[in-house]
C-alpha cells in the first residue's frame, strides 16, 4: 500500500499490454513537478534519463525506468527554452529568456558555466559533437555565439540567431537568419564561408546531412532548400506548403 501511495503521488503510470507473451506497449508519464508548461524534452545519450524545460524558470532532470525527478536544474531568472544533454551525458545546457545558457553538471545538478553576452533571449542552446564547445542561438539579436565549455569564454560571434547548429564533424556552424539568408561558419576562425541565398523571407531553421555535405534551410516563404557545403549553390526547391 505504501509503495501504492508513492506511486500515485509521483503520478507515474505505466499501461502494460501483453500480446502472445511479449511485451506490446509500454506509457511512462513523468512526475508532476514544473510549475508551467514545458518547452522541450531530450533524452540523454544513454538513454536513461530525460531533461526538460519549462516556463517556470527551471530544467529538471528525471529517471527514465522510475520517472524520479533527480535533478532540479535552477539559476535563470527568464523562462528556460530549450534543455540537451551533452554527447557525453555528464552535462546539461540551457537556453533562457534572461539572456543566458548554462552548463550543469549531471550527476551534481551544479552550475558550472554562465555563457552570457547575448543581448536578448536565447532560444537554444546545443553542444558540439566533442562536447567541447557551446553555441547559443538568440533570434532577437540575430546573434549566434561559440564558447568554450570549459571555461565559459566566447570564442566566436556569428550573424544570424534562429537557430545555429554545428556540422557533424564539429569544424562548421551553420545559422539561420531574419536576412533570408542562411550562413556557414568555421568554427575556428569564425570566418563565413558561404551565405546561402534565395529564400524571400526569414530563414528559421538549417541544419547539415549526416555526411555534412548538404544544407537544409526551411523559411517563412513557405519553401525549404538544399543546397551544396562546399560551393554554397543551391540544389534543390521544396515546394507544396
Amino acid at each position: 500500500m505504501k509503495k501504492l501511495i508513492q506511486l500515485l503521488y509521483l503520478f507515474i503510470f505505466i499501461n502494460v499490454s501483453f500480446g502472445q507473451s511479449s511485451l506490446d506497449s509500454l506509457r511512462l508519464v513523468l512526475p508532476e513537478g514544473h510549475k508551467s508548461f514545458l518547452h522541450s524534452a531530450d533524452f540523454s545519450p544513454d538513454g536513461k534519463l530525460v531533461v526538460t524545460s519549462s516556463a517556470d524558470n527551471t530544467a529538471r532532470i528525471y529517471e527514465v525506468i522510475s520517472g524520479k525527478e533527480l535533478q532540479l536544474l535552477s539559476g535563470h531568472t527568464g523562462s528556460v527554452n530549450s534543455a540537451v544533454f551533452s554527447p557525453n551525458g555528464k552535462l546539461v545546457i540551457t537556453a533562457s529568456d534572461d539572456n543566458t545558457a548554462r552548463i550543469y553538471e549531471v550527476i551534481s545538478g551544479n552550475t558550472l558555466q554562465v555563457l552570457s553576452g547575448h543581448s536578448d533571449w536565447v532560444n537554444s542552446a546545443v553542444f558540439s559533437p566533442d562536447g567541447k564547445l557551446a553555441l547559443t542561438a538568440s533570434n532577437n539579436d540575430n546573434i549566434s555565439r561559440i564558447f568554450d565549455v570549459s571555461t565559459g569564454q566566447e570564442l566566436q560571434k556569428l550573424d544570424g540567431g534562429n537557430s545555429a547548429v554545428f556540422s557533424p564533424d564539429g569544424k562548421l556552424v551553420i545559422t539561420a537568419s531574419d536576412d533570408n539568408t542562411a550562413r556557414i561558419y568555421g568554427v575556428t576562425s569564425g570566418n563565413a564561408l558561404q551565405v546561402l541565398s534565395g529564400h524571400s523571407d526569414w530563414v528559421n531553421s538549417a541544419v547539415f546531412s549526416p555526411d555534412g555535405k548538404l544544407a537544409l534551410t526551411a523559411s517563412n516563404d513557405n519553401t525549404a532548400r538544399i543546397y551544396e557545403v562546399i560551393s554554397g549553390n543551391e540544389l534543390q526547391v521544396l515546394r507544396g506548403h
